[in-house]
């Protein structure tokens, strides 16, 4: 067996793996769509998105692959993670790093590994977008650019969800201390105001309450 080492700051690392809220999630097409542009950019049967959490690397995309997520001993992932550069291995057979990895001596018959970090903007690296052949090959300078690009595209997109996610949060909790705030309004003009007066400013902040009830619904269904 092999085994790899870890993050020197692998605790807040998985906090935030943990933070996107992505992994075991469904099949995505967002996701699986850059699989598919790797696999044909590159030619290579096997694109994946992979996330390396405590002891297993899940697949948030997996092309030509039927499995979801692998231990994290034999992953190539979990050393290339430990890199913010490309991690290559040209001819796995002849590689010291991968010689004895049961992924390359085994049936599976792993020969080449590219795998570029998923690099959070607090420079954690959550996983890689990486490519796999079953047959040794050189991969240029520009394959290594594109791949990177190919990789920030992967690390853009789980960005970009959790910002909503957390816009979603926010304004939920925007609107649940408003709608606080108008009733103990309401309570204060029913106490205290004249009947006339009181009768339409409580149809004004009613009306408001109920916006405010729509929009947190709505919210609750994102």
């Amino acid at each position: 067996m092999v085994t790899y080492e870890k993050h020197e700051n692998e605790t807040s690392r998985i906090e935030a793996l943990k933070k996107f809220n992505i992994l075991d999630t469904p099949p995505d097409g967002s996701f699986d769509s850059i699989t598919a542009l790797a696999s044909a950019i590159f030619k290579v049967p096997i694109a994946i998105v992979s996330l390396v959490d405590t002891d297993r690397i899940w697949f948030k995309s997996h092309h030509g692959l039927s499995i979801n997520q692998i231990s994290r001993d034999p992953g190539l992932c979990a050393s290339a993670i430990l890199s913010d550069n490309l991690y290559l291995i040209e001819n796995a057979k002849s590689d010291p790093r991968s010689l004895s990895n049961p992924l390359v001596a085994g049936e599976f018959g792993l020969q080449f590994y590219a795998g570029v970090p998923l690099k959070t903007d607090e420079n954690y690296n959550l996983g890689t977008l990486c490519i796999i052949d079953k047959s040794p090959r050189i991969f240029s300078e520009d394959e290594k650019e594109i791949l990177k690009q190919l990789g920030q595209l992967v690390m853009n997109e789980m960005e970009f969800r959790l910002s909503i996610r957390n816009t979603v949060t926010t304004v939920k909790n925007l609107s649940t201390d408003m709608s606080t705030h108008l009733n103990k309004t309401i309570k204060s003009i029913e106490a205290s105001t004249g009947e006339d007066q009181k009768t339409q400013m409580l149809s004004y902040l009613d009306a408001s309450r109920i916006y405010l009830a729509n929009i947190k619904n709505h919210l609750n269904q994102l």
